[in-house]
């Protein structure tokens, strides 16, 4: 076994041990003194009518979360007065957690970022206008890239130096010139500039206060009331959809362009929302009154943090009959629930009141949403998180009546301590994953012994859930791009290497695991502990689906999935023997059972109205809806797709494509590099455990990925070369022909136009789920 492929099995407690020996640096949650006052931003009507547009347009691309170089958040007027910040959020070696500093929530004004936590200005204010517009840094930069040309290539993982005003702004840029903005990408227009210039001119000044529309205001009393009902029941009740909706952009039915989110407060309406900050869902709110608000999102969205959801008088009515009129407590009034970590990180311990049918049926009713949550999470970028999952597969769902989670009500009740989640240990060393390690095999081992005790026949497609007729959740599919993922309703990119089957508990510790146990601010131990926790779910996920293959074909089917043999050898330590009984399923071909399963769940077990019209680029028999030119397009891909080659080496994780017809309504679509790996089980070093000669193109309809690599243009007399180009890569055509032809570059003057069109096309197709899409890993070819 190779040394390095052995220390990565070895890494846990000592490795991290010995990493904070080697002298990793110490980042405390510590305050800065307060710099000087500035004046209040005077209101400025013209602020979200031009100012806010051009930032979304050309550096919200790059500066929104908690990624945003120096933490310049520019996806609102709130963000931009903020200002920067050195401390870097995402730093993987941070033996100490740093305190959040999440907009709108760790603090509410100006002069608390500073005050509190050293942020400091980009844009000046102050009695001589023209002084303040040239000590603002953030002109200065913009100007500065319109003196510098743009350099070929940009390194988009530098550490940033953060310089605090114009004078250390000077020194940066006379070492490095090219370090204008937007960085690496071409220079705002003159009338860009000059809006900027002239609003800072005039005081840098802020929007009006957004108002809701009264059919919001009366929507959000209604829900608000429903939260907030005093009784036992329905206390439980709200505490577990916050903690579940507490990361979703909450949209309200008939309202477009308004967004709220779910909030703890201090005040009830009608008085202001006095939001309660806490790292996570769970933990106590502390003294005094606290009700549930809806608290409106001012902040421009941005695609890699949406996660929304609607809010209807049906999806009221829904939770009405789910968790009240069709569950069965145990009891009318039921205790609310400790604060204490032991309790309220454990979701089947703190909800143990709540039926678990109305649990699962939650969480099932809105799949899409609740797996979208953990696959975008409460973070910006998450690539050690997300090395834990293939780059594509399916997710389907165990039926609640095949769930013994469910369907026996003593079951959960007994297994629920071994059911935690790191982030119930905090940061400290009893958040190690060793012994949640110990927690899962204790659990999967009961599993099994009450399956034996119950004599539980095998497994049928009758135990796949099937979205209740009409749920377009029942199957979804992830696509994963290195440091971002993203999933899609129904089945796309054909048959995948792997698939999961999740049930009740499976689901609910990835949400806490992922969502809301996770702290993007924690240290060393809880993100690695959050990581390999839910190693050992998707384990779980992986194995439930293989219950449904012939016991003869289990093994071999895993093995496939963990190569090299030696990884497969620690699973039969890691992973116990999940005694599932024979499947009851009837295959045409037990040797290749898994294609089978997952063809015909897709194509004739599932309804149509849950798996929709499907994808008829990488499935076979799936007609196109498509025409003129994107119709050729579809039809040229399928030269491509899935199939191993050279070519598939040239392209970077995805690049969206534009059929380029002249309209604005033009057919859009992903390439995305399925890159293909031995075992996805280690944390570290993941090209050593790339198999790229397996690699494969992806051809899917739309936009399906929040961080474009590349964009391409097809011209509709170039449709028909296109698949010829592919496939001609690298050795008939080389990549840079290839993107002389179709590729929009850095330096591309038509870079911005192109940008803009995505954004407003992909904002078109998807009006709930668009967002702006992000750019810092755009190619530099």
């Amino acid at each position: 076994m190779p040394t390095a492929r052995r220390l990565k099995i070895c890494l846990g407690v000592g490795a991290i041990a010995g990493l904070t020996a080697f002298g990793l640096v110490r980042v405390h949650r510590s305050r800065r003194p307060a710099l000087l006052a500035e004046p209040a931003a005077p209101a400025d009507p013209s602020y979200a009518a031009t100012i806010q547009p051009l930032l979304d347009r050309r550096c919200v691309v790059c500066h929104s979360c908690f990624d945003a170089p120096c933490q310049l958040n520019l996806q609102s007027f709130e963000g931009l007065d903020r200002g920067a910040n050195p401390v870097r959020v995402y730093e993987p070696t941070r033996v100490e957690g740093i305190h959040p500093t999440r907009m709108f929530q760790d603090a509410q004004t100006t002069s608390q970022w500073r005050d509190r936590f050293g942020f400091f200005p980009v844009v000046l204010r102050g009695e001589n206008a023209s002084a303040a517009t040239e000590a603002s840094t953030l002109l200065r930069l913009v100007e500065q890239r319109r003196r510098v040309p743009i350099k070929t290539a940009v390194n988009i993982d530098e550490a940033w130096s953060c310089p605090r005003d114009v004078a250390a702004l000077q020194n940066e840029l006379s070492l490095r010139p090219d370090k204008g903005m937007p960085y690496g990408f071409p220079p705002l227009g003159d009338a860009e500039t000059r809006a900027i210039e002239r609003w800072i001119h005039r005081g840098a000044g802020r929007p009006a206060a957004l108002q809701e529309s009264d059919v919001a205001r009366s929507a959000i009393a209604r829900w608000e009331a429903f939260l907030d009902a005093p009784d036992p029941k329905s206390r439980i009740v709200a505490r577990y959809i916050y903690e579940h909706l507490f990361l979703a952009h909450l949209a309200i039915e008939g309202v477009p362009n308004e967004w709220f989110r779910l909030v703890r407060s201090r005040t009830r309406a009608p008085a202001a929302v006095d939001e309660i900050a806490t790292v996570r869902p769970y933990d106590d709110p502390g003294p005094g009154e606290m009700h549930y608000r809806l608290r409106r999102v001012t902040e421009t969205i941005v695609e890699k943090t949406h996660v929304p959801y609607v809010l209807g008088d049906a999806k009221l009515a829904r939770l009405e009959h789910v968790f009240f009129s069709d569950a069965q407590w145990s009891t009318p009034s039921p205790a609310f629930p400790s604060y204490d970590r032991s309790v309220a990180a454990n979701p089947f311990v703190a909800f143990s009141a709540i039926p678990a049918r109305a649990r699962y049926q939650f969480m099932l009713d809105d799949a899409y949403y609740h797996v979208r949550a953990f696959i975008h999470g409460p973070v910006c970028k998450g690539q050690v998180a997300l090395d834990v999952i293939d780059e594509h597969f399916l997710i389907f769902f165990l039926s609640p009546g095949g769930d013994p989670a469910i369907t026996h009500p003593d079951f959960l009740p007994s297994v629920a301590s071994d059911l935690a989640v790191p982030a119930e240990g905090g940061d400290g060393l009893e958040a190690v994953y060793e012994r949640f390690k110990v927690d899962e095999l204790s659990y999967l081992r009961a599993r099994t012994r009450f399956l034996q005790r119950l004599s539980a026949p095998g497994r049928t497609l009758a135990d796949i859930w099937d979205g209740d007729g009409t749920n377009r959740s029942a199957v979804l599919t992830v696509y994963r791009h290195f440091d971002s993922a993203f999933v899609l309703e129904g089945a796309v990119g054909g048959v995948p290497k792997t698939a999961w089957v999740l049930d009740y508990p499976i689901l609910e510790r990835m949400y806490y695991d992922l969502v809301a146990g996770f702290d993007v601010f924690g240290n060393l131990v809880h993100q690695v502990s959050t990581r390999r926790y839910m190693n050992l779910l998707r384990i779980e996920a992986e194995t439930q689906f293989l219950s449904f293959l012939p016991e003869s074909q289990r093994r071999a089917v895993r093995d496939l999935w963990y190569r090299p043999p030696e990884v497969a050898k620690i699973l039969d330590v890691l992973e116990p023997q999940y005694a599932e009984p024979e499947s009851r399923v009837v295959y045409a071909d037990p040797a290749h059972a898994k294609d089978e399963l997952i063809t015909r769940l897709v194509s004739q077990e599932l309804p149509r109205a849950v798996v929709g019209d499907g994808d008829p680029i990488q499935w076979d028999g799936v007609t196109s809806t498509a025409t003129g030119p994107a119709a050729q397009f579809e039809s040229e891909a399928r030269r491509f797709v899935k199939k191993s080659g050279a070519f598939v080496g040239a392209f970077p994780d995805t690049a969206l494509v534009r059929i380029d017809t002249g309209d604005a309504d033009d057919a859009l679509y992903t390439i995305v590099r399925n890159k293909a790996h031995l075992n996805v089980d280690f944390m570290f070093l993941e090209d050593e455990e790339r198999a790229p000669a397996e690699d494969t193109l992806h051809v899917v309809r739309g936009v399906v990925v929040s961080r474009p690599n590349l964009f391409l243009r097809v011209r509709a007399e170039q449709v028909d070369h296109f698949a010829a180009d592919v496939v001609a890569l690298p050795s008939a055509l080389s990549w840079a022909q290839f993107l002389d032809r179709y590729g929009v570059r850095r330096s591309d003057p038509a870079f911005w136009n192109t940008s803009d069109f995505f954004n407003a096309r992909f904002a078109k197709i998807d009006a709930i789920g668009a967002g702006i899409l992000d750019l810092s890993r755009y190619s530099n070819d």
